[in-house]
């Protein structure tokens, strides 16, 4: 068993320990955070808060995973801890994929129900949340957040550091730029410029970011 730690100690930090543990083969030693707090509990299993400090004072460095769910901080975390640990990409069992023709690259989270079609690149460090369906041919860049049920039609291209909220749908052969965030609910029928926050159906740029 590899010995696994989770930065954040949140709810989502909660979800990604629940993610480990349907996964197997990992031991999650505990959360890792600006600061240390209380324990974490978990039913029956109470888990430690560790401040940042604490990976540096480690001889071993041990894998991580990303447990918060802004992609900013996500791309922040990576600057600090990417280039010194092993980040795996945690795919949860009930996740349905052409993985023949599916790419990864490293420190993805895939929770519960998502479904892969074919022919998909995936950056790093994405979070792919409950429910949510990628289409054919479908590029993806690294730190973006995805929330539940978001619904990614054929063909698109999304940049990095974007927050896609609960249940939109981005239609076919649209590009998302950099940095921007999708309203929950909404309907991407357009392309997606960098830095802006887009809402409604169809979606309309709201303002810069």
């Amino acid at each position: 068993m590899k010995k696994i730690f989770i930065l954040g100690s949140g709810g989502f930090a909660k979800e990604v320990y629940s993610l480990i543990h349907a996964i197997g083969g990992y031991v999650v030693e505990g959360f890792i955070d600006l600061s240390a707090r209380e324990p974490v509990q978990l039913g029956p299993v109470s888990l430690p808060v560790f401040a940042e400090s604490y990976l540096e004072e480690l001889t071993e460095k041990p894998a991580l995973a990303i447990g918060v769910g802004d992609p900013k901080l996500i791309q922040k975390l990576v600057s600090k801890f990417g280039a010194d640990h092993e980040f795996p990409n945690l795919l949860h069992p009930t996740v349905i994929g052409h993985f023949d023709d599916i790419t990864f690259e490293r420190g993805n989270i895939v929770t519960a129900s998502c479904i892969f079609t074919i022919s998909i690149k995936v950056g790093s460090f994405n979070i792919f949340n409950l429910n949510t369906t990628i289409g054919h041919d479908v590029v993806i860049g690294d730190c973006n957040v995805i929330n539940p049920m978001v619904n990614i039609s054929g063909g698109v291209t999304i940049g990095s550091g974007n927050l896609l909220g609960v249940n939109s749908t981005i239609l076919q052969y649209k590009t998302i730029g950099n940095g921007s965030v999708i309203g929950a609910s909404s309907l991407v029928t357009k392309d997606v410029e960098d830095s802006v926050l887009v809402l409604g159906v169809p979606a309309v740029k709201l303002k810069s970011l």
